[in-house]
């Protein structure tokens, strides 16, 4: 074994990824260095820490005036333009919603985190205004960073991520980018003290990109022994575009391909035993691409590393990581019980080469010493299986494992339709080792698609297989697509159809737009799919490609068809429908759910209460104005702007979700179609218990300040003269206003504005 003594390593996880739960990439990364003999790893998940320093109080109310003195709201509204352009309306919007929200976001958000991650997270009507103001709080946020955007599900700039000069551009560019501040404060200091003579990052989405390089870059200026290597999913797919990218070596070392336990151990061998500082020769390592800095610099790809043997690996270590931080109330550990695919079949995917080298497994009894190992350590009995499918060996063998070792877990995790493994008696016995909740590749309702993505399934045996494991109790999840090449819209609506028709069995829908990547088989046989690729030069760093299919729906179209088949699945998942898509959003709250107990249909009850208890609010005779309420007269609609930028037309001029690039020509295009919004006065209110934003009329806004001035509604009502005209029906417009108001969350019931005598108000009649 090495000595490693005096030889610090720090593994980082960048923003932007999910911040409900722990990632499993470092804790496996740090469990094989230990073994190899490196004691002193550090992990860091700088992503939920970046989210929660931007979500605290103080972040929140420097980023309020840092938007006000940047975004200019005036410069938009009192030019006397007949409208408001498309080009300013993403920065309108930023602006309005951030004057009228951010003081209530700053008094609330301590206390919307704390509901995450405590026991009222179970409660909905708590859980959904704490979400909310977790969203709303991010777009104060991007609103100081503007055009930049962060989420709880992505971050994008208005540089693309697919251009390698814009990329080194973000990484500098302080205005914009909202990590170079938080970099410099809250993580440099701490790598300075530390000297790491490693630094590992773990780039699995295209979000992390940016934040990544600028990290890495600083690191370098500032720690210049220290190398820094990345590695992770994404950058499997771009990693030799981007060494090869004039520049890159400003922001790192080396870049690990595909699996990372093995080389990284080998590249912090060869390192402790060089003289710190010196140029070393890094041509033995396998799976490493890596700057060559010893004369000229040059570019160095080594061969592939040998896999590792998966069964032998060591249980994943995740000790350093900040589990308070995560916004859930329980923690729920990752654990990988396979790599890569068996089945690798399907066209369309990419991740059995991304993941690679090569399939592997654990076996069901490594899997349940492990599995009690981390229960035991971490306290906590919830876990996330990571696995592109199981397959059907492991289907039965795991929860017999799980449950002759009494493991008592609940768990989630991806799987592929295996009829014969999920009959009523395997989804029982699957039910009754924890599992709660299996997303399935459902894709498509049409046999011609399912046959040329390559399948192998049928739409009898998916169908079935949702409603063995809807019988056990456990809750089925269907991945679907929309826009695979030849597909028309006719099939994408009965894709939407067949799904409704399941939907007693199938909860959730995960449903994308179809892209194309370098590596899929679509890519490399275009004609075999109908389609001709089309290519951007100045995307150096191009991986997802826009494409002309010979029939079928345009890209275009296809987008306009997702926006559709999303609203069919509001009006017919129930977890879907209003503001219950939270738990489908935020990784593993709605599991956490059924881990408590709860079967799919009794939680869909207890949403259903709260909405019909917001229903049921009434014209109370005590109802005030909501303390705390936020209003701001507007010269444009709202509600027009927000539809406006929520057409597909516009969503293609920001980064894609899944992609981060920009769609070509797509703002002008969108400019030239959607037009602007028209002048017309209203008020938007943002209502600080609830957390929503509302637009209303300027009588509403009067209403809401009349009984601010009165002390209730009954009070105000008591001032109407019986004897003037038109009095009965100006009191049951004043109430029915107040009742939408009230149900909308700008008004409150307050008794303590009453007499003393009347806590408990007389109800409101028909005036005389």
């Amino acid at each position: 074994m090495t000595s490693t003594e005096a030889f610090p390593i720090t593994l980082a996880f960048p923003p932007q990824g999910h911040f409900t739960q722990p990632y499993l990439a470092l804790p496996c990364l740090k469990a094989w260095l230990h073994q190899g003999g490196h004691r002193d790893v550090e992990l860091r998940d700088l992503s939920v820490e970046a989210y929660d320093h931007f979500l605290s109080a103080d972040y929140l109310d420097y980023a309020r005036h840092r938007a006000a003195a940047c975004l200019e709201t005036e410069r938009h509204e009192t030019h006397g333009t007949p409208e408001l352009n498309f080009e300013n309306m993403r920065a309108w919007r930023a602006a309005v919603e951030t004057e009228v929200s951010a003081q209530a976001l700053i008094d609330t958000i301590d206390q919307a985190k704390e509901v995450l991650r405590g026991p009222d997270c179970f409660d909905p009507e708590k859980y959904i205004p704490a979400v909310r103001a977790l969203y709303h709080g991010l777009r104060v946020v991007s609103a100081a960073h503007h055009p930049s955007e962060l989420t709880p599900h992505n971050f994008t700039m208005r540089y693309a991520n697919d251009r390698s000069k814009e990329i080194l551009a973000a990484t500098l560019d302080a205005q914009e980018n909202p990590f170079i501040k938080f970099f410099s404060e809250e993580v440099l200091p701490g790598l300075i003290e530390r000297q790491p003579r490693v630094l590992g990052l773990s780039v699995i989405y295209g979000s992390q990109l940016i934040p990544a390089l600028t990290l890495g870059r600083m690191v370098k200026e500032a720690l210049p022994n220290c190398h820094v290597t990345a590695g992770g999913g994404f950058l499997a797919y771009i990693g030799h575009k981007l060494t090869q990218a004039p520049g890159m070596h400003v922001c790192l070392d080396s870049i690990i391909f595909h699996e990372g336990e093995a080389p990284l151990l080998a590249l912090c061998n060869v390192l402790k035993a060089a003289t710190e500082g010196e140029t070393v020769d890094l041509s033995e390592i396998g799976g490493l691409t890596w700057f060559d800095r010893r004369e000229e610099l040059q570019v160095r790809n080594n061969g592939p590393a040998h896999p590792v043997k998966l069964d032998e690996a060591p249980v994943p270590d995740f000790r350093g990581l900040p589990f308070e931080l995560y916004f859930s109330p329980e923690t729920v550990i990752p654990y990988d019980i396979n790599r890569g695919c068996y089945y690798g079949e399907c066209t369309f995917c990419t991740l059995p080469t991304v993941i690679g080298p090569g399939y592997r497994t654990r076996n069901a009894s490594t899997i349940a010493k492990h599995v009690a190992e981390l229960r035991d350590h971490y306290d906590s009995t919830h876990f996330n299986f990571i696995t592109d499918c199981m397959p059907p060996g492991m289907i039965r063998d795991l929860p017999e494992a799980l449950i002759e070792s009494n493991a008592g877990i609940t768990w989630w995790s991806d799987a592929r339709v295996e009829p014969k493994a999920y009959d009523e008696q395997g989804a029982q016995r699957l039910y009754a080792s924890g599992c709660r909740k299996l997303l399935f590749g459902y894709e498509t309702a049409t046999p011609r698609l399912l046959k040329l993505m390559k399948k192998g399934q049928s739409l009898k045996a998916t169908a079935q297989v949702a409603e063995n494991c809807n019988k056990a109790g456990i809750s089925v999840t269907w991945y679907a697509m929309v826009g695979f090449p030849s597909e028309t819209r006719e099939e994408a609506r009965a894709t939407l159809a067949f799904i409704q028709e399941n939907a007693p069995a199938v909860r959730e829908v995960s449903l994308q737009t179809f892209h194309i990547d370098e590596v899929a088989e679509v890519y490399h046989q275009p004609d075999q799919f109908g389609i001709k690729i089309l290519s951007d030069e100045e995307a150096d760093l191009q991986l997802y490609h826009d494409y002309e299919a010979s029939s079928g729906m345009t890209q275009q179209e296809a987008a306009e068809m997702f926006e559709e088949m999303m609203t069919g699945l509001r009006e017919s998942l129930p977890l879907f429908k209003g503001d219950n898509i939270f738990y489908f959003m935020q990784k593993s709250h709605y599991f956490l759910q059924l881990a408590r107990g709860l079967r799919p249909d009794e939680f869909v009850e207890l949403c259903a209460q709260r909405k019909q208890k917001l229903q049921a609010r009434d014209a109370h005779p005590s109802l005030t104005p909501t303390t705390g309420l936020g209003l701001r007269d507007l010269p444009f609609s709202y509600t027009s702007v927000i539809q406006t930028l929520g057409h597909p037309l516009a969503r293609a001029a920001r980064p894609d979700f899944l992609t981060g690039r920009f769609v070509t020509d797509a703002e002008e295009e969108a400019r030239a179609q959607l037009g602007g919004v028209p002048r017309g006065q209203s008020v938007l209110a943002y209502d600080p218990l609830n957390h929503e934003f509302l637009e209303i009329s300027p009588d509403a806004r009067k209403l809401i300040e009349a009984l601010g001035q009165a002390g209730s509604l009954e009070a105000l009502l008591d001032t109407l003269s019986p004897d003037a005209p038109d009095t009965g029906r100006t009191y049951e417009k004043i109430v029915s206003f107040a009742r939408d108001l009230h149900r909308g969350g700008l008004l409150t019931v307050n008794c303590t504005t009453l007499p003393e005598a009347r806590t408990n108000p007389r109800p409101l009649t028909q005036h005389a």
